[in-house]
């Protein structure tokens, strides 16, 4: 299995409350947030900042949650990571959504700066 390559997505992370630097697996922007103009007419439409965001909101109230109920960040994002499901309609797959599970890693990148990263459970990170 191939390293996964990542997708920017600091600044729209950023939107729903997160303030590190943010990264996605490929996998997961291919799949789950890329749309174009083919993919509306053959699976209808939707707009990708939209499916971005979505991506977003659930970790960030499950986070939100978690800390106000006692809970530090660290404690909530162990090595395995915080798993989270939404239901997404895959680019590609069918115009039904389907729930997904999807992992946010803690990741410590180039210039010992710290983030996370959204990947696929299976996603080799």
């Amino acid at each position: 299995m191939r390293e996964a390559l990542f997708v920017d997505v600091t600044e729209e992370a950023a939107e729903a409350g997160f303030c590190c630097q943010f990264l996605m697996t490929e996998r997961v922007w291919n799949l789950c947030c890329l749309w174009t103009e083919t993919d509306n007419v053959r699976q209808g439409y939707q707009e990708q900042d939209a499916r971005v965001r979505d991506l977003f909101s659930v970790p960030a109230t499950k986070l939100k949650m978690g800390v106000a109920g006692g809970y530090t960040e660290n404690e909530l994002l162990t090595p395995g990571g915080l798993r989270y499901q939404i239901y997404c309609r895959l680019r590609g797959d069918s115009q039904d959504a389907r729930l997904i599970t999807l992992r946010i890693l803690p990741a410590t990148f180039i210039g010992e700066t710290h983030g996370l990263i959204v990947s696929f459970p299976d996603d080799q990170v």
